[in-house]
């Protein structure tokens, strides 16, 4: 278990990805879920892997039931369970918050052991009033690699490593699941990507004050349901737009092109968001219109519902 903690508070390489997809409704966005968290969990874990399941539950220090997690419903052999450990750990969210603390259930496996379509749709409906469902957070330390699986809920899925070279493939095969809100944080850990591209300070303070100035004259409360379609425009030199296409098509946004002239291709970029993220994906286009010597022309908006 010390492995464990050090991987989650000390992995320098990690990697987030987006499992539910926004666009998605009913059954095809669970199928969607499961087919990118198998995947993923399929790349990370080989059949001879020594695995650590681990299921973590909090309570109130004054809370004397015992309430183990039923980790018995992801495993093939039920006798397996005999192998269940228990310690007491501080609050896995916040070890200062003294009146709280946080159980570490923990058993042994190897990856044929799982039913594992059973275990992300426990934890795909982990926000939903759907059965099955986890109960606390779930884990699963590949013991062999040293990385670690986590999936919050259905929205995504962390990995952790203190070895780049365990996650690059991850992040070379899987680069279009990368949750785009955090992808220039990742792409620098891997240095790819936008890993050597910044703002200035007076670019960054423009670019936040026009999206405040945009938004408030859109109407739309960000408080409220704020989903929108939300297009991009950027203006590429033609011998840097397919280049610039390759790497951007790899995101979660949508690409479409228009020749502007002779020298130049305008590129919009959309995605349906909140509109309250609007800061990260302006950050995002305006470092990719930077790293292919282009200009970015802003965004528009169309609310979604």
């Amino acid at each position: 278990m010390e492995l464990f903690d050090r991987l989650i508070k000390n992995g320098k390489y990690w990697i987030r990805f987006e499992l539910g997809l926004i666009q998605l409704e009913g059954k095809a966005y669970f199928e969607e879920i499961n087919h990118r968290a198998t995947t993923i969990i399929n790349s990370l874990f080989d059949k001879n892997d020594e695995i650590l399941m681990i299921n973590c539950t909090s309570n109130h220090i004054d809370y004397k039931k015992v309430d183990p997690p039923r980790i018995m419903r992801f495993i093939r052999n039920k006798k397996m369970i005999y192998g269940l450990k228990c310690k007491t750990v501080p609050f896995e969210f916040d070890e200062e918050d003294i009146e709280m603390e946080t159980k570490q259930y923990s058993l042994k496996v190897k990856k044929d052991d799982i039913r594992l379509h059973y275990l992300i749709q426990s934890m795909g409906n982990k926000d939903f009033s759907l059965k099955p469902r986890v109960n606390g957070s779930l884990y699963l330390l590949n013991l062999t690699k040293e990385i670690v699986f986590h999936m919050y809920d259905d929205r995504g899925c962390d990995v952790y490593s203190f070895d780049k070279e365990k996650l690059l493939p991850l992040y070379i095969n899987f680069r279009n699941w990368i949750l785009d809100y955090d992808r220039i944080k990742i792409d620098r850990k891997f240095e790819q990507g936008l890993f050597n591209i910044y703002e200035t300070s007076k670019e960054m303070e423009e670019r936040l004050e026009l999206n405040k100035k945009k938004v408030k004259e859109t109407g739309i409360n960000l408080f409220q349901v704020n989903t929108c379609y939300i297009t991009h425009k950027l203006e590429i030199p033609k011998e840097c737009v397919e280049e610039c296409l390759n790497e951007m098509t790899q995101t979660g946004f949508g690409i479409h092109f228009e020749q502007k002239d002779n020298d130049s291709i305008i590129v919009s970029v959309s995605k349906l968001e909140a509109l309250a993220l609007i800061d990260y994906q302006s950050e995002l286009m305006a470092l990719y219109s930077k790293k292919y010597k282009g200009k970015y022309n802003g965004w528009s908006v169309i609310k979604a519902f």
